[in-house]
């Protein structure tokens, strides 16, 4: 059985940086998480031998929002820890997909969910009203900042 967890602390520190404090994800945020956990997937089913295709569909990764910002990675099958390729000596192959989604995987993710929490800390901030405009146009900046929040979870 393999059982870890994948923590970003990095992301950690620029939520505290940007909202001052620690928060849980909204929901664009958690979205790109989940998505960046469906690429720590593929790359752990990248290149897994199979014979009886039991240990490759043993794979689950789970986002975190508490009590650290990450992944929970499992395989409950018993022998995963135990896989390698044929020919490739006794090194489990799972410790090289570790080293795989540390330099190539997670980059990527850690930076779109950095981009996406600045751009949410940014439009979700309430913007101070010119006293010299009417309701209609403060109404119509409030209106304006949640299309973009809504622009802002479509793309991801």
């Amino acid at each position: 059985m393999i059982d870890f967890d994948i923590k970003l602390q990095s992301v950690e520190r620029h939520l505290r940086r940007k909202h001052g404090s620690r928060r849980i994800l909204t929901a664009g945020e958690f979205l790109v998480l989940i998505s960046g956990g469906q690429d720590v997937l593929l790359q752990l089913r990248e290149g897994w031998p199979i014979v009886t295709g039991q240990s490759i569909a043993g794979w689950d990764v789970e986002p975190v929002q508490r009590p650290f910002i990450g992944y929970h990675v499992t395989n409950s099958v018993d022998y995963a820890q135990y896989v390698h390729r044929t020919g490739e000596g006794p090194d489990p192959l799972y410790t090289r997909q570790l080293l795989a989604i540390r330099d190539q995987v997670l980059p990527p993710i850690v930076q779109r969910l950095k981009q996406t929490i600045t751009e949410t800390e940014k439009y979700s901030q309430p913007q101070q009203a010119d006293p010299g405009i009417g309701i209609s146009a403060v109404l119509g900046q409030a209106f304006t900042q949640a299309r973009r929040l809504r622009r802002l979870v479509r793309r991801r």
